[in-house]
Parts: C-alpha cells; structure tokens; sequence
C-alpha cells in the first residue's frame, strides 16, 4: 500500500489506521504459526537417538480370539504396525515407550511398556454399543455419548464424508445430509441458524471441512438454549480437528478441475432489438425509431460500422475457468502435547477472455493450528490460530452488470485501427490502444465500456485478511470434588476487506464513417489516456468479534446405573462491523441439569438467563426454562421379543426462549425524534429546522419469544441395517416487535410506540433414515431425509380495505399480488373489463380478475398467489462400493415453493435490453398461443408489477455431488510407503431436473452459477 496519500477524509483515515494495526496483528500471527508449525519438528529434534528394538505380541479380544487388521502406532506414531490374520505383529521402535493400538469395533488403548514387555498378548475391549470412544457427539459447552442424547441433534462426521466425498465447503455438505435443514442455512424453515466453531460464534464460509472433526445441528430448544439470544433458530456447531496422541498422521489432496457456467443470458443480436423495439413504439402509436435499411445494415453489415455486441459471446468470456486445490495437514503428540495444523491453497481462475481479465485468478490462502498442552495434572490448555488470505483480482468496472443492461447495437467498443486513415491526427497522436490492433470506441453518452475497462482501465485486487485466535483453559477440580471441572474459552476474530486498485483513465474514440465505403474518415475524441501507476485503496471494511464463556462443569456416574451432570455458564459475545455504532452484543447465564438412570431413562433441564441492551433497563433480562426426557425403549425386557428392533429410544422437549435476535436496532422502546424539514418566518427572511416524532416510547417492551415441542424417536433395524430418525414439532414465534398502526387513530401515525404484538406459528416433522447391506464385495449405503415445515401468521399489524389482503392466516412466507387472466385481446376486450388503474392499457397487456367486486382493479385485488419457500424438501444420498471403487451421489429437492421472475431480462419496457424470452410476445397474429405481454417502448406498470402471471412452480431436484473414488489396495500402499492412498473424479451441481431450469439456473446482472469437474488424489502418511 504505497500511495496513501490518495485517501482522504476519516473513513480513508481509518483505512490506514485499520491496515496498520493489521500489520501488528499478522506479527502476531507469524509469531503463532510458527509455533505451531515447529511443534512437530521440536517434538523430533528433541528425541535421542538410540539403537532400535523390536516388539513383537498379539492383540486379542477379551475373550482370547486374535483381532487382525488391527494398527499399532509406536514411537509417538512415527512407527506403524498392522496385525496379521492371527493377532501378531512386529514394530521397531527405537526406546522403549507408549504403544497405540486400534481396531475397528474396539476400543483403542494405549499401552505403557510395562504393559507389553512381560506379556505375550495385549487385550482390547469390543467398543459399547452408542457409548464408544467414536460416539462422542459436541453439543452446546459439552460432549456426551450417543446412547445419552436427548435432543434433536443431527450430527456429520466429515472425515467419514471425505472418505467417497471430497466437497471442502461446509455449506455443500449441510444441504441435503442434515435431517430438518432446509438447504443449508435454515433449519426447520424458521430461519437462519447461529453457526459457532469450537463453542463461540464465527463465520464458517472461510472454513474448509478437512479442518473440520464434527458438524452437530442443535434444532430444538432444548439443544440450544444455552447459546441464549442468537439460538432462537438453532445453531450449528461444528468442532475443527485435535491431534491425537501416538498417532502422527499426515494427509494430502490435490486436486484440478473446471467450472463451467449453467447457463448465460441469451440477448437478441442488433437487428433483432431494433426490429421489436420498432414494434414496441408502434405498440405505443408512435413511429419507428430505425428504416428497414438500417436494420439491414446492422443485419449485415461491417460489424465495426454496425455493431452487435454479444458480451457473453466467447470474445469476451472463456467456456470454463480451471480451478485447483492443494491442502496438507500434520498431526500428532503425546500424552503432554498435541498438535494439528491444516495448510491449504485454492485458486480459481477467471471467466473472461479479455484484458486485464484473462490472466487473473482468484487466491485464498489458509492456515491453521491447533495445539493441546497438559500444564500439569490437573490443567489443560488449548491454543488455536487461524489465518486466510483471500486475494481475488479482476479488471476494473462491472462487466457482469453493464452486460446486462448494454443494447447490442449502441457502440463498437473496439475500433480497428487498419480501417482509419493512418495519417488521422488523432490516431498518430494516441498514447494507448489495444495490442496495437484496436482503439477503444465510445460515445458522448458512453465514455467508458466494460470491455474498455477491461483492457485500459487497470486493476483490482479485492483483499480480505481473517484472523481467527482461541484459548481455551480447562481446570480438573476432581482433587477437590470428584467429578468437577472449570472450564474457560476465550475467542477473537478480526476481518478486514478492501479494495487494492490502480485506476487507469483512458480515451474514447467516436468514428465517423465513409459514405461509400468502410473506411473510417475522421475521429472525435472523448477523455485522456493517463496511467498515474498510483496504487489506491478503498472500499474498506472490518469486522472485529470477541467472545468468552466461562463453565463449572459437574459429572458423576454412581455404580453405573446414576448419571448426574450439571453446568453452570457464563457466556457473553461482541460483534462489530464498521459503521455499526453499538455492535451485536450477547451476554446470557446458563444452568443445565441432567440425570440418566441405566442409561435408560434420560431427563435435561436446561436453561438461559439472557440479557439484551435492545430493551428497556427494566426488562433487559429474562429466565428462558426448558425440559428434554428420552426413554430407552429397547432396554426395556417387554422388548426382547421383538427380534427386529435393535434399539428404539423416544424424546420429547419442550422449552421457551427468550430473544432479541429479531429486534432490530437500538432504543426502540424510548421517544425519538427527528428532522421534519424547515419552515419559515419573519417574513420569510429566516427559517429553522423542524422536528417531529419518529416514534412514541414503550417502558415494558420485552422480549420477542420462541415456545417449542419437539417429540421423536430414534430406531435401528434389522440388525442394524436401518437407521430411522424423525422428529414431529409445532413452534410459536410470539411477541414479535412491530409498530402497530392499526391500534391507534390514523392521525396518530408518528407517536405510535414500538410493541409485542406479531405472532407466527411453525409446524412440521422431520425423518432421516440410512440403510445398509452387503452382498460379498458389494456394499450398498442408501441414505434419505424428508422435512415437511409449514408456518400461518397468527397475528399481524394489519388493516386492509378488504379481506383478500390479510396476511393473518396465511403462512409467513406467502406471495401477495394480482390474480392474471390472459392478455387484452382487443379494445372491445378491455372496455367491458373491469377498469385497472395501472396506467393507459391496451391489446397485449394482462388482464387481471376483480377479487372484490368493485369494478376497479387495483391494490386492493391482491390476493396469495403463492409462497416462497418450499414446505417440502428432501434429500438423497447413495454410495455403492465393489472391493475398493466406490460410487457416491447426493442430491436434494424442494417442492410446493413458487419464483418469481421480475429482473430486467423478464420485465422489459422503456429502452431495456431484449433477450430471447420476448420473442412469445404477444402480437395480432400470435395473440392465441403468446406467453409475454405486448412490448412497450414506455414504463408499462400494468405488466410488470407483482402477479401470478410472473411466477413459476419452483419444484426442482440438484444432483449436488457425484464421485468415483478408487482406494488404491493396502498392499501397493505398503510399498509406496504410504499408510493410504486413492484418486477421485468428481462432479459439483452436476444436473438440475426441473420444468423451469431455465429460470433457476440463470443469474443476470453477476456472475453466472456453475458445475464442476474434477479429478484429484488423496494421500495419508
């Protein structure tokens, strides 16, 4: 940043300030990484050297049988053995030390040499069923085993996932594996969930799921209510990767694929435009704009002369971009230290074919590290950083935005040099052109182009820096009272994003043309070609989130039959952005009770006392209770008969949650006023400012609050073949803050006070069910999820003329707007319709239905006329191996949602830009089999405003993932010295299957969406 002398003013000041104190921070970070990086190579060098040794033994189980297959990992997992088919293996280690031994289905052990110097055979234990060392699931502040889980929790394991699945985005792996998620940001069709990494909150679109050991959704209240105000719609809590101790391990993948767009808009060539565009003024009773012999020449003619410009032609953007992946993680440790640090590189190259354009890419650098220390018996320590580069460069201006609004027939924007007269002053004195073949054309009107921009008009680099630091503290109190702990996480992210340009002010060149011939006569010039070479900044912005939550954690197991737990919690989180004055903050106690009897019957009381400085200083704070019970049914003896039920437990919970997470801004509950212009006096010589209400004051505004049942079950069948998990719910969303109108007199609109007033109530269920089987070297994982989420407005602010228009009673996502009948077919037509005060109409406009018999059609006929989110939704997952190729495909769909279509690609009027949509317009002759109303060349509100004519049924089925991965076998592994090792093909939105594709796929105005092919390999060490 070596020119910012550039930036002026407090925010540019800010800038500076904002990139020093960065500069500070990455010290830091350098510092950090380096520590956690050297950990391994310290933990090595340490070590003497000694001559090896050879331990030889066999593993069993507890009842003597030889368990083969089995891993030993020696000499803190630098030394790796297998067991044969009779238990036996040999390891060579240099000293004498901890051994590590794993077996599928068993419980892993560390041995100490006295355990296996004397002895001829080592034991392992079958892992318990639900209750193993790999059934812990995280949840809100704690772990807890599978067996004890009350709540509707649905949990991921990525690095079973990333074994046939090699996505690296959360978001991907969240949409349509996740029972009761709505794609992947919405749980239950309520909203948006809080997403937290390693117990705070933070934002996971920089975070790649190699890094990541679990993914839980807590989607009822019970689950979540400890994270207090910002759990109102469940959180997803994902847990990043631990070393473990004797276990060093290293994995890599690479990868190299393309990206292709779904689908680009399709505008009409010059001609065509200026044809319909005749049309839409003759529409209009005014004259043609263009001769036919114009429209010939454009047809035609010298494409210079009489330009139409495809900006999404392959001039100007590639069929595909390349796009590549290198990530690399170490981690491993001892009984005092562990370690993981996860490197990783992603590079996205460019769609554009021109320019600047051509040659840039897009950079994210990412780096983390996590270390374990044991300080002494009784305290752990745990320290994490986390730093991403995201470097994105691009041309300069909006390519995306101006191809979307651009006529085709406005300009050439390059001008050929070899058809100008090279004697022309202008041309022989240019300080720039483009690769000595073009000028860069434009009008009086068009002084700068995207593709101009592209080549001229510099660079910019979009820079972003994320900082991410943890440290989390853990005290065992067992020495004191057995079974309590303390447990402390302290967090700090800091983001920075800016721009990095260098802008570049170029010339545009108009020409006039022979009048017998292609050649270019003469030139006008607008602007100048300067290249100052000064690098600027702007666009800046920040982010700065700071959280802590202290834990008195209680755990006790009587005589394994009584489980009592117990935590306490102090929690509170600050979140700021630039420009935001008084940040988000959340502060909120929490107690959490628990008791298991046998591990059969299950209760959980937990609870948040939350706290919000949204609400007035008497309410700021209120007691959100809630209740889980859970039954293991199977346990039960009256079960042992049914032979097909493995195991079956039932839940129920129910709590209310207290939130300020939808109250928006700050002193709602106080009298505020403002600016109501000036007026006059002392005849009219001077004049002060006015002031009026903005809105009344309200002492008792509380709380918005969320009350829940959620009861389900949990079942596996048929020797545990089937997997079933469902879960009924009902929600109400109640005391919801509006400024209610309809209470009050209508004069009395200022002073009305902010209340409790709206309600929304949500229902539904949800099941996810797996099934397994095996034929042989055939195995067949068949995975489904069903959510069905309905919600009805109980209670809305409203008081329409007539009843058509409530929203009360319909459900919170439905679409209002004007029920269409066809289109005008004739003068006649109209005359005897109902009058619609939508402006002048005429044949071609659409026609709409009276809804309430007045004989004119206007706001007031607005009806429901769809809704915009999808009641159901489901998603399917399939994986099917023979010996060690695998085959997994997943994908997800939605049905009952309506789209709408309403850019500027569908409504056109005035002089907008024409695509190949409006050639179904209507016309005289084809007024019978038309899907598009009458083109106008003026703004046509009767067309393009809400209505069902421009929805669609939004019903649609995403094969989100497919790969083909080939497990390369043990043995080839072994000589390769590699302890894994597979290749993969891979594809990303590979097909969409629905009746208005078109629509769906189709972004206008930004970059278009994408599918992705790849191929890669995955290496462990």
């Amino acid at each position: 940043m070596k020119d910012f002398h550039k930036i002026q003013g407090g925010k540019h000041q800010y800038v500076v300030s904002s990139l020093n104190q960065f500069k500070h921070m990455k010290s830091i970070y350098v510092y950090l990484s380096y520590l956690l990086l050297l950990c391994p190579i310290v933990a090595v060098a340490q070590k003497k050297v000694a001559p090896p040794m050879v331990i030889k033994s066999t593993v069993v189980d507890e009842n003597g049988a030889p368990i083969s297959d089995a891993t030993v990992y020696g000499n803190e997992g630098t030394a790796v053995s297998k067991t044969d088919a009779s238990g036996q293996f040999a390891i060579t280690i240099p000293t004498l030390g901890d051994l590590l031994i794993e077996a599928p289905g068993f419980e892993s052990v560390v041995f100490k040499p006295g355990d296996y110097s004397n002895q001829e055979r080592l034991s392992l234990t079958k892992s318990p069923f639900l209750f193993g060392q790999q059934d812990v699931v995280n949840v809100a502040f704690s772990k807890i085993k599978k067996g004890n889980l009350i709540n509707a929790v649905s949990i991921l394991n990525p690095d079973d996932l990333r074994q046939f699945d090699n996505t690296q985005s959360i978001s991907s792996a969240l949409s349509g594996l996740i029972p009761g998620m709505l794609g992947s940001s919405n749980i239950r069709g309520i909203g948006s969930p809080m997403f937290v990494v390693d117990g705070l909150p933070r934002d996971v679109s920089t975070l790649n799921l190699s890094e990541v050991a679990q993914i839980s959704v807590l989607k009822d209240i019970n689950s979540a209510i400890l994270y207090g105000n910002d759990a109102i719609n469940g959180v997803v809590l994902v847990t990043t990767k631990r070393g473990q101790a004797y276990k060093k391990q290293i994995n890599a993948t690479v990868f190299y694929g393309i990206s292709r767009p779904s689908a680009l808009p399709e505008y009409l060539p010059s001609a065509d435009y200026m044809e319909l565009y005749n049309e839409a003024r003759l529409n209009d009773g005014l004259g043609i704009q263009y001769s036919p012999a114009q429209i010939q020449n454009f047809r035609t003619g010298n494409p210079y002369r009489y330009p139409s410009v495809d900006y999404y032609s392959s001039e100007y953007l590639k069929k595909m971009r390349p796009l590549s992946r290198a990530m690399v993680d170490f981690s491993g440790g001892n009984n005092v230290a562990t370690y993981y640090t996860n490197i990783g590189w992603t590079q996205t190259g460019s769609l554009y074919n021109f320019g600047e354009g051509k040659s840039m890419a897009s950079n994210v650098f990412n780096v983390r590290g996590n270390i374990d220390l044991k300080i002494n018996p009784w305290i752990k320590s745990a320290l994490d950083a986390v730093f991403v580069l995201n470097d994105n460069n691009m041309p300069q201006g909006s390519f995306f935005a101006n191809a979307a609004t651009l006529r085709p027939n406005l300009y050439a924007p390059l001008i050929p040099i070899s058809l100008i007269d090279p004697e022309n002053a202008l041309l022989k004195g240019r300080k720039n052109d483009v690769d000595g073949t073009y000028l860069i054309g434009g009008t009086a009107a068009y002084l700068t182009s995207p593709i101009a921009s592209g080549y001229s008009g510099g660079q910019n680099r979009q820079l972003q820096r994320v900082f991410s630091f943890n440290n989390r503290i853990d005290f065992d109190l067992g020495r004191s009272i057995p079974g309590l702990a303390f447990h402390t996480n302290l967090s700090f992210d800091f983001l920075t994003l800016y721009d990095q340009f260098i802008s570049n002010s170029y010339a545009a060149y108009e020409p006039t043309w022979s009048d017998t011939q292609d050649r270019i006569v003469s030139l006008r010039k607008y602007g100048e070609d300067v290249r100052s070479g000064t690098q600027n900044v702007g666009n800046a912005s920040y982010r700065r989130r700071i959280g802590f939550y202290g834990l008195l954690d209680y755990s006790k197991n009587v005589d394994d039959v009584h489980q009592i737990t117990g935590s306490l919690l102090a929690y509170l989180t600050s979140d700021k952005v630039q420009g935001d004055i008084q940040g988000n903050k959340n502060a909120n106690l929490g107690l959490r009770l628990g008791y298991g009897y046998k591990n059969k019957y299950l209760v959980d009381f937990s609870s948040a006392f939350v706290n919000s400085v949204k609400l007035p200083a008497n309410n700021r704070m209120a007691f959100s209770p809630s209740l889980g019970l859970a039954w293991v049914l199977s346990s039960e003896g009256f079960m042992s008969s049914v032979s097909f039920i493995n195991y079956l437990k039932i839940r129920a919970s129910a709590g209310l949650l207290n939130s300020d997470n939808g109250i928006s801004g700050f002193f709602n509950y106080d009298e505020r006023y403002t600016s109501s212009g000036s007026y006059s006096w002392y005849e009219g010589t001077r004049s002060r400012g006015g002031v009026i209400a903005q809105n009344g004051g309200n002492a008792n505004l509380a709380f918005e609050k969320r009350n829940e049942l959620n009861i389900g079950f949990q079942s596996l069948l048929f020797g545990n073949r089937l997997s079933l998990d469902a879960n009924v719910f009902t929600s109400l969303y109640y005391d919801q803050i509006a400024r209610p109108q309809t209470i009050y007199p209508n004069y009395y609109s200022t002073f009305i006070p902010y209340r409790n007033f709206e309600d929304n109530a949500y229902r539904g269920a949800e099941l996810g069910l797996s099934y397994r089987e095996k034929w042989g070297d055939v195995k067949l994982v068949v995975g489904a999820n069903v959510l069905y989420a309905d919600s009805k407005v109980k209670k809305r602010d409203e008081l329409y003329a007539t009843s058509n228009r409530n929203r009360t009673g319909q459900p919170v996502d439905a679409r209002f707007g004007l029920a269409s009948d066809g289109f005008f077919t004739s003068r006649s037509d109209i005359e005897s319709h109902e009058t619609q005060a939508f402006g002048t109409v005429k044949p071609g406009d659409i026609k709409y239905k009276d809804q309430n018999g007045d004989g004119i059609i206007d706001a007031n006929d607005e009806v429901r006329i769809g809704r915009g989110q999808a009641p159901f939704s489901y998603g399917l997952n399939l994986r099917l191996s023979y010996k060690n190729l695998t085959l997994f495909a997943r994908g997800n769909g939605r049905m009952g949602a309506d789209g709408e279509i309403s850019n500027n690609y569908f409504w056109v009027d005035g002089d907008d830009k024409y695509s190949t949509f409006v050639l179904n317009r209507w016309t005289e002759a084809t007024q019978a089999t038309a899907t598009f109303p009458r083109l106008s060349s003026i703004a046509n509100t009767n067309n393009y405003r809400s209505s069902d004519f421009w929805l669609y049924r939004d019903n649609f089925f995403t094969v989100d993932r497919v790969q083909l991965t080939y497990a390369v076998p043990l043995k080839v592994s072994n000589k390769l010295n590699v302890r894994g090792f597979s290749v993969f093909a891979d594809a990303s939105n590979l097909v969409m299957i629905s009746k208005f594709r078109q629509f769906k796929e189709l972004n206008i105005g930004s970059e278009p969406q994408y599918r992705s092919y790849s191929l890669g390999l995955n290496i462990s060490f």
